[in-house]
């Protein structure tokens, strides 16, 4: 059996960095050694309690990390001493466990799928066109693009796709990979000077589904060979899933070349879900977290709903947390425990909230001497222009807002005004320490 005690160390050290000091000091701060056999990892617990904990309120986070830090897909269990003194006495420790809950299939995450998917409002194009993708691959749209903002669910639409493929036909090739493995595969593969390995993971495959594309920004041999890679799988008749932050056309620092071939087949966004997209949610994690939603106040979820908007991820941590609290302090729901509980991220959501384009406009108004609707206007004085644009620019930057978003919010402007005066206002910071000073002073009221 090999040990895997320094890989561990590492992923202990990187949940620390989210997790409250009790609530690590509670679970990962106990674990203890960590061993690995063939696809699996063994962590050792101090008790019955900390592995209760750990499964129930970190596994899928601590599973992820494991994998992002390890570079491989594995499974993940906790085992208590007693657990282990029983296998060494029956079996060894590494076989099977028949009991063991089967989370990840290859490298997807197999909680990931379509039945565990709040569909609504905000991303039923994404949602509908990933069903015919997943039943009919190649066939519908390739490839398919998937954008919007952080925490909003690309990832888990994008992984439902490939466990549904799974479901239909075992055997197909599939391989998940987020951008930033991609560049580190390729920059092993130059180190060595030895393409087969990398060429006969990322190409001989029936679909290829890449995370948040736009971080091959900036890296154009890496570019390139994802450019390569994906005209053998598209001429291949291979599907292609991609996710990203924006549209293809707005992907900055990237071959146009690339990117035209990104609007070849369906591209579809995923927006903020509305609230009773959003309590619906929460209703469906209650139910993985073996609670029953009809029993769970409804006040609460339409108290945790209104506070909490910005990205599903942020939605779901916070139940999540009221669920830990809950549990710890032997409470009952409610909303006063909810608000005692959820303070610290109430506040922070509020901090994030104040981000939007009315108070960018506001407040770049009053930083330039002019007036909201001065720079809502169509005026073309100096100080007007300028002020628009830089309330243009920090839009671009705090936001998730695509260019036609923020053409939208300042009164119907096209996207390349919108493109135009961001470009401008990055170039001009360069060569004005004024321009670049006035911007960092106004970034720093909503951060």
């Amino acid at each position: 059996m090999e040990e895997y005690q320094s890989i561990w160390d590492k992923v202990v050290r990187e949940m620390k960095l989210s997790m409250s000091e009790q609530s690590y000091e509670m679970t990962l701060a106990t674990t203890k050694q960590a061993y690995k056999r063939e696809n699996k990892i063994y962590v050792a617990v101090t008790n019955e309690h900390e592995r209760f904990m750990l499964d129930k309120f970190y596994f899928q986070d601590i599973s992820k990390t494991l994998d992002e830090i390890s570079g491989e897909s594995l499974e993940l269990k906790f085992v208590t001493p007693d657990y282990i003194e029983k296998q060494q006495k029956k079996y060894s420790l590494v076989e099977a466990d028949p009991n063991i809950h089967n989370y990840y299939r290859g490298n997807l995450n197999a909680t990931y799928t379509f039945d565990r998917y709040v569909a609504g409002k905000s991303n039923r194009l994404a949602y509908m066109l990933a069903l015919q993708v997943a039943d009919r691959p190649a066939e519908v749209a390739n490839p398919f693009y998937i954008f919007g903002g952080v925490g909003l669910g690309k990832t888990h639409l994008m992984q439902a796709v490939g466990n549904q493929m799974l479901d239909n036909n075992p055997n197909v090739k599939l391989l998940y990979c987020t951008s930033e493995k991609f560049v580190d595969d390729y920059r092993i593969a130059t180190m060595k000077k030895d393409f087969d390995d990398f060429k006969k993971k990322y190409r001989e495959v029936d679909v290829l589904l890449i995370d948040d594309i736009q971080f091959l920004a900036k890296k154009e041999q890496t570019q390139e060979e994802f450019f390569n890679t994906f005209n053998d799988l598209y001429n291949d008749n291979k599907q292609i899933i991609i996710t990203s932050d924006r549209p293809a056309s707005e992907l900055k620092d990237m071959m146009d070349r690339l990117t035209s071939r990104f609007e070849w087949g369906m591209q579809a966004d995923i927006q903020t879900p509305d609230i009773q997209t959003r309590m619906d949610i929460m209703r469906r994690k209650l139910t993985g977290e073996n609670i029953d939603p009809d029993d769970f106040p409804e006040e609460v979820l339409e108290f945790i709903a209104t506070k909490f908007h910005s990205n599903v991820r942020t939605l779901e941590g916070a139940l999540k947390r009221l669920i830990f609290f809950a549990t710890i302090n032997n409470s009952e729901f409610s909303i006063e425990l909810a608000n005692d509980a959820l303070r610290q991220l109430i506040k922070e959501e509020k901090r994030t909230s104040r981000v939007d384009v009315k108070n960018i406009i506001k407040e770049t108004a009053e930083h330039y001497g002019v007036s909201a609707l001065d720079i809502m206007s169509k005026k073309r004085k100096k100080e007007i222009a300028l002020a628009r644009q830089v309330a243009m620019y920090l839009m671009r930057e705090l936001t998730e807002s695509s260019y036609p978003k923020i053409g939208d919010s300042f009164g119907g402007r096209d996207h390349t005004t919108v493109m135009h005066s961001c470009k401008k206002v990055e170039r001009q910071m360069k060569e004005n320490i004024e321009l670049a000073t006035s911007v960092k002073t106004l970034k720093k009221m909503f951060i």
